[in-house]
């Protein structure tokens, strides 16, 4: 969804959203920014959000009206003052770069500002780089240009120089498990994404994953089977098996999300429950960390950490998986530790 005002812009980014209404409000805005920062930590929708409040016929103050001609246009991204250019391919091309200065050297199809916005814009290759800087060096009264990038050190530094730079920093873990409960996500999945993630986009992606969802729900449930002597977790997991083993997403999923209960267990023992992040299965949890030392627990997480170190070579995943379960299971309802230095 656009962003409809800097107020909500204030929620994930408080300290842009201030420094770009004072530009406004003291008329200090640039003509040429940077906005750098990691992957969801809402870049690009503040550049949209840039351009809107520039073309809107009815601001209040720096704030768009989101309702005239020009904000439904930036919204749909088909204004004619508005430019959008992202790589093809691996690389932004020269091509595309000369053809959007082309357009800026012919007359404007309307009044008002044009804004080109450059998605990755570390994708420049030399030469789109070195023609960029032509238009950099003398923008015009009415044109402005965001570039926004998460390698922020790949830029030339002759851009960096010609620009004025906003950091984005990442979303507050809080922020994103409070917008995920606003949207009806259940407790437990949303602490879970929300340590798993601080990119918003990617949140709101796994919640509405089901086979995401049900990998969570699986980590809950073997912890469970671990205090239940008539129940095997690892049976449990290998009726699931064949959902997550063939894709290296999930498998990387659901042993980061093994590894968070393990460490919660671990955080119950230290009575650090404010960094807990299953709470809701607190119970269940205080019983686990009474049934392993905290010195099995740490050997335990630091084991799994090794499995995860290794995903990306060629293991035989499913051993990998049982052996890790196995140990785990053990441990947990005979007190039997697991020999060697990896799972």
């Amino acid at each position: 969804m656009p962003l409809k005002s800097w107020d909500e812009i204030q929620v994930y980014q408080n300290e842009i959203a201030r420094i770009m209404t004072n530009s406004h409000r003291m008329d200090r805005i640039s003509h040429s920014y940077i906005f750098e920062g990691p992957n969801g930590t809402k870049k690009t929708s503040t550049a949209f959000l840039f351009a809107k409040s520039l073309l809107c016929t009815n601001p209040d103050g720096f704030n768009p009206c989101n309702s005239c001609h020009n904000c439904r246009r930036v919204d749909n991204r088909s204004h004619p003052n508005l430019f959008y250019v992202k790589p093809q391919g691996k690389v932004i091309k020269k091509e595309q770069i000369q053809e959007l200065l082309d357009e800026f050297s012919k007359a404007s199809v309307e009044k008002g500002p044009r804004i080109y916005i450059i998605e990755e814009a570390d994708k420049l290759n030399t030469t789109s780089a070195n023609t960029l800087l032509k238009t950099m060096e003398e923008p015009g009264a009415d044109i402005y240009q965001v570039l926004v990038t998460e390698n922020y050190n790949a830029l030339l530094k002759t851009i960096i120089s010609r620009a004025e730079t906003i950091h984005f920093k990442p979303i507050d873990r809080d922020i994103i498990r409070k917008q995920l409960l606003e949207n009806k996500i259940e407790a437990n999945i949303a602490s879970a994404i929300s340590e798993y993630t601080v990119d918003m986009g990617a949140a709101i992606k796994i919640a509405r994953d089901d086979s995401m969802v049900s990998l969570i729900n699986l980590v809950i449930e073997l912890h469970k089977r671990f205090l239940d002597r008539k129940s095997s977790a690892l049976l449990l997991f290998k009726e699931k098996a064949f959902t997550i083993l063939d894709n290296l997403e999930f498998i990387e999923f659901f042993l980061t999300l093994m590894i968070f209960y393990e460490k919660d267990v671990l955080n119950y023992q230290l009575r650090h429950l404010e960094d807990i992040c299953f709470s809701d299965e607190l119970e269940v949890i205080a019983h686990l960390s009474e049934k392993m030392s905290q010195k099995y627990i740490e050997q335990n997480i630091e084991k799994m950490l090794g499995l995860k170190s290794r995903l990306k070579y060629n293991i035989n995943n499913k051993l990998a998986f049982d052996k890790m379960l196995t140990c785990l299971e053990r441990g947990y309802k005979y007190g039997t530790h697991c020999s060697g230095d990896t799972i």
